[in-house]
């Protein structure tokens, strides 16, 4: 029998609007644990909470969940369920569980006048807004150790059903394909990257492998720590580790040497020597922290990289590059310091909202359009399946994605030529993503947008032929990701672009395009590249900022 399928998430995110669709693309038993609460008790959900309160009703609920365990259904839930004490545990144990986010005006919309919600009845429209926005402060903790974390306020039921049920499918189907490995060839840094579904439970092993140390520590953000470092704590204890571990707040907003010296004061505090080593659990930005933390930690001890967003897969966790952001501009400070080991489980891709999980195709549209004509094609024919996370394209598309950045750093590790082309859209990216003090944008967001402005001046300058722009915008596109640039005045730009860090002689080392798939660098001046930014103008400005915002979700 499948195991159970666990909807989360506050009143009004749609556990009952999806569940029954869900259910029958799934072909399995839907089941409204609420009323089968009130089934069994006689009376409506109301009239359990007057005349038992709330711990009364916790009571009941608590044996309805022991119940469904092993039935394989899809189990729409109460929003407060999961927020019990054992709660996310038990029911990660029984099956999978999927949290149905939404904001709070969304909520508020769904609920109505909440005459059946007995947390909501009585109050007003205002004191309505403050009980949820309590509750769910509440409760987000343990909605965030879901393995599925899926928003509902935009999508259609019809499109949202499709996309969980095609992440369900990824995770029922772990473990029965071989990993693939992907060698990093620099000599005596060599490493691997291995990648397989499921395998986030044998990390400590493949550690152990390739790091003589004693102690690991594991440097992540709460929303991944939620759900995922305890499987990755055991697996490193279980191979003999010492274990212990470091949380820095979650957003790219955090990659800078305050939180350096954080990870540094955690690190002596633990007695860390040279004799320990740092495991990186996150996106991009954590493997970029945790990597110039032990670059620099007693003058460089070893680190592993375990990435769980796609952009970091593809991109962040390979080739050494690490550091942090200073205000004046992104990775001003860094090392190049090679992991020992990248392990990648794509499995942990179905809890990432679908923003970040676009951002990371960005990555790998990128490596398509300066490296791979065919990964290009592949990505144009195959867009809504790899959004749905297929499990068999989505790690072929890892795999070709790595096998690129792993054969430019093997060639250039220090970015002294070839490597210079995995910058293709990082020139007006970074600069976006500075101007907006690296937030409210994500780094694979601003990359797209950068990608399409260089294909354009690519065939603005005759190095592509036309069309070239058009094909990379309808690509983004496919992906949701936004394509122009936000309403900045061009001198801000400018000021931007001047500290871009491939600049030589006052000139920056601008990455175009020659045609899908193959790519070289020119040397531009920033005034150049601002004077073209369509985006600055008025009537472009306004319309881009708006295309921006609905292509971000």
């Amino acid at each position: 029998m499948p195991r159970v399928i666990w909807l989360v998430g506050m009143m009004g995110a749609g556990k009952s609007t999806l569940g029954p669709p869900l259910a029958r693309a799934l072909r399995r038993r839907f089941v409204d644990a609420d009323v089968e609460i009130e089934r069994r008790a006689g009376s409506p959900i109301a009239e359990i909470f007057a005349r038992e309160g709330e711990a009364g009703f916790r009571e009941r609920e608590r044996a309805e969940l022991d119940a469904l365990a092993g039935s394989g259904a899809v189990v729409a839930l109460g929003g407060g369920a999961i927020s019990r004490p054992g709660a996310p545990e038990r029911l990660a144990a029984q099956g999978t569980v999927v949290y149905l986010r939404a904001r709070v005006d969304t909520l508020l919309a769904r609920v109505g006048h909440a005459r059946a919600r007995p947390l909501l009845a009585g109050l007003a429209p205002a004191e309505r807004r403050a009980r949820l926005e309590a509750l769910l402060a509440e409760r987000k903790p343990a909605y965030e150790t879901a393995r599925i974390v899926l928003d509902t306020d935009e999508a259609s039921p019809r499109r949202l059903v499709v996309q969980l049920a095609e992440r369900i499918r990824a995770i029922e189907s772990e473990g029965t394909a071989a990993p693939r490995r992907v060698e990093v060839e620099l000599g005596e840094r060599s490493y691997a990257v291995e990648i397989a579904s499921g395998s986030l439970d044998g990390l400590g092993a493949a550690v152990a492998a390739v790091v003589r140390a004693r102690r690991a520590v594991l440097v992540t953000v709460p929303p991944v720590g939620r759900r995922f470092a305890a499987r990755a704590l055991r697996s490193l204890r279980a191979a003999g580790f010492s274990v212990a571990r470091i949380e820095v707040p979650d957003g790219d907003a955090s990659k800078n040497l305050r939180q350096v010296s954080r990870i540094y004061a955690r690190l002596l505090a633990l007695g860390a020597d040279r004799d320990s080593a740092l495991v990186a659990l996150g996106g991009g930005m954590v493997g970029d922290l945790t990597g110039f933390a032990a670059a620099t930690f007693l003058r460089g001890i070893p680190f592993v990289q375990v990435p769980t967003s796609l952009l970091a897969m593809v991109d962040a966790s390979i080739g050494g590059k690490t550091g942090v952001n200073l205000p004046e501009g992104k990775n001003l400070v860094g090392a190049f310091h090679q992991p020992r080991l990248v392990w990648i489980d794509p499995a942990t891709l179905a809890s990432l909202p679908a923003r970040e999980l676009a951002a990371g195709f960005a990555e790998v549209i990128k490596k398509a359009a300066i490296w791979d004509a065919d990964l290009f094609q592949t990505l144009e024919r195959d867009a809504e399946s790899l959004r749905g996370l297929d499990r068999a394209g989505l790690e072929s598309m890892i795999e070709r994605a790595v096998k690129i950045k792993a054969e430019v750093v093997s060639r250039d590790e220090r970015e002294q030529g070839l490597r210079m082309l995995l910058n293709f859209g990082h020139t007006l990216g970074h600069a976006v993503e500075a101007l907006q003090r690296y937030r409210g944008l994500l780094h694979g967001e601003a990359v797209a947008i950068g990608m399409v402005f260089a294909a354009r001046r690519s065939e603005a300058l005759g190095h592509a032929p036309p069309g070239t722009g058009d094909r990379l915008e309808a690509l983004c596109r496919r992906f949701e990701l936004p394509t122009e640039p936000p309403a900045f005045p061009r001198r801000a730009y400018l000021a931007a672009l001047r500290v871009d860090k491939k600049s030589r002689d006052s000139r920056i080392r601008f990455v175009v395009l020659e045609g899908i798939g193959r790519a070289r660098t020119v040397p531009l001046r920033a005034e150049e590249l601002a004077a073209a930014l369509p985006g600055t103008r008025a009537r472009r400005d306004g319309a881009g900022k708006r295309r921006a915002k609905s292509s971000r979700g």
